[in-house]
């Protein structure tokens, strides 16, 4: 019989249709079923026209669809398979390219050349220019007379009232020329012997009214000079005062603006006398760089381990103190030069500081 499918034959033992499948069960079932179909003519004119059944389109897309889904699995495989035989050549091949190589020395040459890196970035930083910081105003001096000008310690006013002091030409021994005088009028200590104040003294002029002065005026300038570490005796060129250096401790050198100095602790007097708060003051002598001028400073002191004066102290034994003055004057300067700058009033330092601001121009 022929299938009612697709027409080609049948065998009578076969179940299905061996072109297209189809069972032949169904083949009776579809030839009742289906109705007659009547041709159709065309014209000679239309071209042919062939018609192929739905069912049929569809079973030949899924074996498209299967084909082409093999094929990509095989080729996939295919890609598998060659990556693992080529990892399995080059893995021997690339172990036994690093057998001999010495790891430490390949990490020693990348260090080294990370320092050399840095050292370049820090040779580029030298030789770039450093930027320049803005200058900075200098604060204004706390006190300004003609062309001097100097600075209170922080955080102090001690009233400076400056002035031009006359000539003074009475005694040849005492003459002085005109000067500028600035008097401290609100100074810590006020009880004191000695007012506080600085002095400034032409050389010239001061020689020319006081000959005998330039000895000392030469001897100051060989000390600031040597600055000899531990001396006996600063010399003090003015205010000329008719008493000895008692006492010198706490010496040490200055410098300003233009020029230099020294500073000491010391005591004045005729005889034998205590050392004691009313008459102990800081004394500054220096001279500008050019010599044409002397500062000189008197600026009282107090130190708790001393007497407030000296008549308290001796009493009613000025005798007995007599006696022992040398043994005594010895151990208060000993005692004095040991202690620290901090522990005198006002401190040693910040006087230090005002006279380091000095500043003093030519005329």
């Amino acid at each position: 019989m022929q299938c009612e499918r697709c027409g080609a034959d049948i065998a009578e033992e076969s179940s299905f249709c061996g072109q297209c499948g189809a069972p032949k069960s169904a083949q009776a079932t579809v030839r009742d079923a289906a109705p007659e179909v009547q041709p159709v003519e065309q014209d000679a004119a239309d071209p042919a026209v062939i018609e192929t059944p739905a069912q049929s389109a569809g079973t030949s897309g899924r074996s498209t669809g299967r084909t082409c889904l093999w094929i990509g699995l095989g080729c996939a495989g295919f890609v598998v398979i060659m990556l693992c035989v080529g990892l399995a050549i080059a893995f021997p091949l690339v172990n036994s390219m690093l057998e001999g190589v010495d790891f430490t020395e390949i990490e020693a040459l990348a260090t080294a050349m990370i320092e050399f890196s840095e050292l370049e970035d820090l040779e580029q930083e030298l030789l770039e220019p450093a930027a320049t910081p803005e200058p900075t105003e200098a604060p204004a001096p706390d006190v300004c007379f003609n062309t001097i000008c100097f600075s209170y310690p922080e955080g102090e006013d001690y009233g400076a009232v400056p002035s031009v002091l006359p000539a003074e030409l009475e005694m040849a021994w005492f003459a002085v020329p005109e000067h500028v005088d600035f008097t401290f009028y609100d100074y810590p200590l006020t009880d004191t012997f000695h007012k506080a104040h600085i002095a400034i003294y032409p050389v010239a002029e001061f020689l020319e009214v006081n000959p005998p002065a330039e000895e000392t005026v030469v001897e100051l300038e060989a000390f600031l000079a040597l600055k000899p570490e531990d001396p006996e005796k600063v010399p003090l060129v003015l205010p000329i005062f008719n008493a000895a250096q008692m006492i010198t401790v706490q010496v040490e050198y200055l410098t300003f603006e233009g020029g230099s100095g020294v500073r000491f602790v010391s005591q004045y007097g005729q005889a034998a006398w205590p050392i004691n708060n009313s008459d102990l003051f800081y004394a500054y002598q220096g001279l500008t760089n050019d010599g044409m001028y002397l500062i000189s400073a008197i600026l009282p002191v107090s130190h708790p381990s001393l007497p407030a004066d000296g008549d308290t102290f001796i009493g009613d034994e000025y005798d007995a103190f007599i006696n022992t003055y040398e043994a005594y004057l010895l151990d208060v300067e000993s005692q004095l030069a040991l202690e620290s700058p901090l522990t005198f009033f006002p401190q040693l330092t910040d006087l230090d500081e005002m006279m380091e601001s000095m500043q003093i121009q030519g005329p």
